[in-house]
């Protein structure tokens, strides 16, 4: 079958225009995806009598294979891309009856569909790793409870606090980028399938029941809008590049709680490299490689958003180079997800280190000065320089002691907000079984549609038997 190109009559040597933009490269990542847009498109075709069922038939167990191949087999050089590869493939295998299957679509709305499958894989994976990272936090929590920890504000001691209450503002973090990447499912999971290439399509196609075979929970109401734009999926790959950022910040503190100049936390073996040359290291290259990916992935972003400010509505072929970015803003966020449930899980902390820190410094200025305050009934700004004053003079403690407080750590016990010994993790338990519910209703829609469409697809292609 001769190319797209070669079919209405382009002439000239293309090979080096192919090569150039040709998408096969990283069209593989979305290569099972659009086998199964296309699945379902054929076999919404031959229910509705749009196509002949016998072209049908043939073309679903064509389908049906290549569902089962690995992409390089079908993808060969000098395509345009996926689609074009899979148009020549099929031809071959049905002797020329999977012609009847291009109606009725467009490349444009089936690469919108497939991102939109894939991107919402990558979602739900990550929110399944998070779920696990989560719920190691709220045991570490549970194991570290009341510790004291020395917290920081501009890299220098701030408040006295325990650790428990560090380990579930790491949850929380998690908890909030699992929300954030939840709700982009909203905007994700609707079928972009009638749109054509963007004002629609004369066959006698319904996109709600389309819609319903691809395994997406709504429909796209503008045509042009869901062939396209790259909105939806650009919001799941800033989701994505937010959950990093806020990673890297957790990589940030435990980089700095096991060096060895701090020597509080111990992070497992199986995380820390050495050195060629220096056998003594203890490089924690899991946390810095993570690093390095939150920053890659605020330039994904920045560079997904670049590519798509001030294009004209339609489809253009400058979306084609966004889709390598997004394909590893999201690979990034399922991986650095996993690589910290096995951080956690192995995550150690040194309470003796912690407790001879905590004593190490004066860093209860604040609850010295607000209970003054607050016993006294002055203004927080004239007990402010008591405790200052106190401070200078090393008679914090006793000024303490003389307000009827014993040490510290009763003082930062006596806080009625934030942190103070003891912080519950009820809460986080909460949120948590109510994210694995939500995370747990999705995916069960999602392996249903795809086992239901295969079966329905398995079921007409047995006719060609």
């Amino acid at each position: 079958m001769p190319r797209y190109r070669e079919a209405v009559g382009l002439s000239g040597d293309a090979a080096l225009v192919y090569e150039y933009t040709s998408s096969l490269s990283h069209d593989d990542e979305i290569y099972p995806y659009v086998v199964r847009i296309l699945l379902a498109h054929t076999l919404h075709l031959a229910r509705r009598g749009i196509i002949p069922r016998e072209a049908a038939c043939s073309t679903l167990r064509a389908l049906l294979e290549a569902l089962g191949k690995e992409p390089s087999e079908i993808m060969k050089p000098g395509y345009e891309d996926v689609f074009e590869a899979l148009e020549d493939w099929l031809a071959s295998r049905t002797g020329g009856a999977s012609a009847y299957i291009w109606v009725g679509r467009s490349r444009n709305d089936h690469v919108s569909a497939a991102l939109r499958l894939y991107a919402i894989d990558r979602i739900t994976e990550t929110l399944a790793w998070l779920l696990r990272a989560r719920l190691r936090l709220i045991e570490l929590a549970e194991k570290y409870h009341g510790v004291p920890i020395l917290f920081h504000t501009h890299q220098q001691p701030s408040q006295l606090a325990s650790l428990d209450c560090l380990l579930l503002a790491w949850e929380e973090a998690l908890a909030s980028a699992y929300k954030l990447l939840y709700n982009t499912l909203e905007f994700v999971n609707r079928s972009p399938l009638g749109a054509s290439a963007g004002a629609g399509t004369l066959a006698p196609i319904d996109p709600e029941e389309l819609a319903q075979l691809a395994g997406f929970s709504g429909v796209l109401g503008s045509s042009l809008y869901a062939a396209g734009s790259r909105l939806d999926v650009t919001a799941a790959a800033l989701a994505a590049a937010a959950l990093l950022t806020e990673a890297s910040r957790i990589a940030g503190d435990l980089i700095m709680l096991s060096s060895p100049y701090v020597a509080a936390a111990r992070i497992p073996d199986s995380h820390v490299a050495t050195s060629s040359i220096m056998p003594h290291k203890r490089n924690p290259v899991t946390l810095e490689v993570l690093r390095a990916r939150a920053a890659r992935a605020a330039g994904l972003a920045a560079g997904l958003l670049a590519i798509q400010k001030g294009l004209p509505y339609g489809y253009n072929l400058d979306l084609q180079e966004a889709n390598p970015l997004l394909y590893t803003l999201l690979r990034d966020a399922v991986e650095s997800s996993r690589i910290l449930v096995d951080l956690f899980s192995g995550l150690e902390f040194d309470v003796e280190k912690l407790r001879e820190l905590a004593e190490s410094y004066t860093a209860w200025g604040a609850e010295l000065a607000e209970l003054l305050a607050l016993r006294s009934g002055r203004p927080l700004r004239e007990t402010y320089r008591e405790a200052a004053s106190a401070l200078r003079a090393g008679e914090a403690e006793k000024l303490l002691q003389g307000l009827g407080v014993a040490s510290p750590l009763e003082l930062a016990s006596m806080r009625r907000t934030g942190c103070h010994a003891g912080l519950a993790v009820d809460e986080a338990r909460e949120r948590l079984a109510r994210d694995q519910g939500l995370l747990d209703a999705i995916r069960e829609h999602l392996e249903g549609a795809r086992e239901s469409l295969v079966k329905a697809a398995e079921e007409v292609a047995e006719e060609c038997k």
